[in-house]
């Protein structure tokens, strides 16, 4: 019974290029940011970021909120701010907090030849501001999941 099971869910899974669990081209500024981005802006680099994430500190400090000296990090702002309404605004219309880092990237093909660039694991955190700063804020009650597709 367990094998059925499995092969029935084998194919509900979506293995097509429409699935963004297994291939993301390009990030879509409204709903994806690239940590790297934030490279060096605040004085680190990105990987204290992902670092951070992994071992759950409470608060993850990203960017400034605004930076009169640096366009840069004003830009990456912006995007912050859109993107922390774009998830206030799926809350309020599905009850779902579904905010993700999603790291590390798996890039490749399948045996048909279909193209793969997908994270392996999502992170589940709260953008937030924090004395003038974004921060990322680790879920504790959620844990970190596997790319299941």
């Amino acid at each position: 019974m367990q094998q059925i099971l499995k092969s029935y869910q084998r194919r509900l899974t979506n293995l097509s290029g429409n699935n963004r669990s297994l291939l993301l081209l390009r990030l879509n500024k409204e709903q994806f940011l690239d940590v790297h981005d934030l490279d060096h802006v605040n004085g680190l680099p990105s990987w204290n970021i992902i670092d951070q994430i992994i071992a759950k500190k409470p608060k993850v400090k990203l960017i400034p909120l605004s930076d009169p000296r640096d366009e840069n990090s004003n830009q990456l702002s912006n995007r912050l701010k859109r993107l922390q309404r774009r998830e206030q605004f799926i809350f309020q219309e599905t009850g779902a907090r579904d905010l993700y880092v999603g790291w590390p990237f798996v890039e490749g093909k399948f045996n048909d030849g279909t193209p793969l660039r997908a994270p392996l694991c999502f992170f589940p955190v709260e953008l937030a501001q924090d004395n003038n700063n974004w921060v990322l804020c680790p879920k504790k009650e959620v844990n970190i999941s596997f790319n299941k597709s």
